[in-house]
């Protein structure tokens, strides 16, 4: 990361990054190293597979699923992997170029704590659908288990224009395996002034395919449909890293850009149906919110009071393990749920039982993941303290916290 010389009387704190300024003298050493964690994110975490189980759960009918809220809730988590993941590449990119470290380090230790993360509970889930989808009498398709077994089920569901019964939301997931297969690669190597070209280009890309798509369901489900959203994820995260003083700009485009997208949600609902392409809307309102929550903070308003939500940061905490067994948990419980509803609640309209199977279920989902992180998930993921990206770095923020004193 950069180091430079700024003639200042405070120390400060910003919430673009974990951003310290030392005081010597009457100049600063202005360090920005790696992102600060911002507990909002996770609230959008939450909100967004939230709006998945909605539409999984709930019947396609219904009011709350008017704006499709698995596709957007779905986008919304590309954005958001889209800007921490080039945040995270960036940050480390810097300061392996300051210490001289090796780049390889970096993308070898990127890797590994991303299969940490991800496989333990991926791989876990999938076995739990071998073991009881005879049970449910849910036969899998064939090929499918090797699909999902080598991220690569979005291809696969391309091909036989069917989704699976179990495991209908792994497409999203092997998108998100094969962007970290070329994203680091291209963030960690490229010259730096072709980077904000790539961005772009991955964007017009991104769009492109979706008005070029020939079957529009099943080509949602293709790496190349969905590099709108991962590439305004990660334009958002090459100014906050490179040009934080545009973050404002961008706040104002991403704010003409969201009101153009809501009016035109707002006719189609009124039944002008001229435009499609949701996705690309739903990938300017998730760049719009996130972008909104790093330009207002650490300030508190209506909005960022609402992220500040605890549960709703719990909840983020572990969308990742409610995203992969919301599914497979639906078929295991829903139907001896009604059965129960209409023994115990004659009195109750029968089309509300999908709406209290929601309420009370989604907690029941929510313990159930709880106990997943910290039995499954966490241990796992602690091993990515042997997986530093700059041991040099990660020696020196020790030192920094031992002996220099920063804002809180």
């Amino acid at each position: 990361m950069f180091l430079t010389l700024m003639k200042h009387s405070q120390i400060s704190h910003t919430a673009l990054g974990n951003t310290r300024e030392f005081a010597f003298n009457k100049y600063i050493v202005y360090r920005m190293p790696a992102l600060k964690y911002i507990k909002q994110l996770d609230s959008i975490r939450a909100i967004a597979v939230i709006l998945v189980l909605v539409w999984h759960w709930l019947p396609k009918e219904s009011y709350f699923n008017v704006v499709r809220t698995g596709p957007f809730g779905v986008t919304v988590f590309f954005v958001l992997s889209g800007f921490l993941i080039t945040r995270i590449l960036l940050d480390n990119r810097d300061e392996a170029e300051e210490y001289n470290h090796s780049l390889g380090t970096v993308i070898r230790s990127f890797y590994i704590r991303r299969v940490l993360r991800i496989f333990p509970a991926y791989y876990f889930t999938l076995l739990l659908v071998i073991v009881l989808h005879d049970h449910l009498h849910l036969p899998l398709l064939q090929g499918e288990l090797f699909a999902n077994l080598t991220y690569t089920s979005n291809f696969y569901v391309f091909n036989i224009k069917t989704w699976p019964t179990l495991t209908p939301h792994f497409w999203s997931l092997a998108v998100e395996e094969q962007f970290y297969l070329v994203w680091p690669l291209a963030i960690l190597f490229l010259p730096k002034r072709l980077l904000p070209f790539l961005i772009i280009i991955f964007i017009g890309a991104g769009i492109f395919s979706q008005f070029m798509a020939s079957d529009p369901e099943f080509s949602y489900v293709l790496p190349q449909t969905c590099l709108d959203a991962l590439g305004m994820g990660g334009l958002l995260a090459w100014i906050v890293v490179t040009k934080p003083g545009h973050l404002k700009k961008a706040y104002l485009v991403l704010n003409i850009a969201a009101t153009l997208g809501l009016l035109v949600m707002i006719l189609d609902w009124c039944g002008l149906e001229f435009y499609h392409q949701w996705r690309i809307l739903y990938s300017i309102f998730g760049s719009w919110i996130i972008c909104y929550i790093l330009v207002h903070q650490p300030k508190r308003n209506i909005i960022l009071s609402a992220l500040n939500n605890s549960v709703l940061i719990a909840i983020g905490r572990v969308s990742y393990g409610i995203y992969l067994y919301h599914v497979l948990f639906f078929y295991l419980f829903y139907y001896r749920t009604i059965n129960v509803f209409y023994h115990y609640l004659p009195f109750v309209p029968e089309n509300y039982f999908p709406y209290l199977f929601f309420l009370v279920h989604f907690w029941v989902l929510y313990f159930l993941c709880k106990l997943s992180w910290y039995i499954l998930e966490k241990p796992v993921l602690d091993l990515k303290r042997y997986f530093v990206y700059n041991e040099k770095y990660a020696s020196d923020k020790k030192q920094d916290k031992r002996s220099i004193p920063t804002s809180s």
